[in-house]
């Protein structure tokens, strides 16, 4: 009876840990039809996602390990979109640059 109770205790911590180190789970499809971004953050700093035709808007933070979704209503193809790393003292690295139809919904992945 004690190893059956020893084996389940393993077996729900083998799936806690593998569970704490996955990112988030991406949903592809939006909770509305309109268009957006959603960016998974693979790095160990935290990222924001800026998008330079529309002035300058940008998401939250994302946590390191993390998901975001942002809609963007009125896009189209050739939406521009620049992530950014923050580092100590206020600094920020661009580290991944791309297009994409904002008009659809799409998802990046920032490594």
């Amino acid at each position: 009876m004690r190893m059956r109770r020893v084996a389940a205790l393993a077996a729900a911590t083998a799936g806690l840990l593998t569970a704490l180190s996955t990112p988030a789970a991406v949903a592809d499809e939006p909770l509305d039809r309109t268009g957006g971004l959603t960016a998974c953050n693979h790095r160990a700093q935290h990222i924001n996602v800026e998008f330079p035709l529309r002035g300058g808007f940008s998401t939250y933070v994302i946590n390191p390990g993390t998901c975001l979704s942002t809609s963007l209503g009125d896009g189209g193809p050739g939406e521009q979109a620049v992530a950014y790393a923050h580092y100590s003292g206020g600094h920020k690295l661009a580290v991944d640059h791309f297009f994409f139809d904002s008009g659809t919904w799409y998802t990046r992945h920032v490594y």
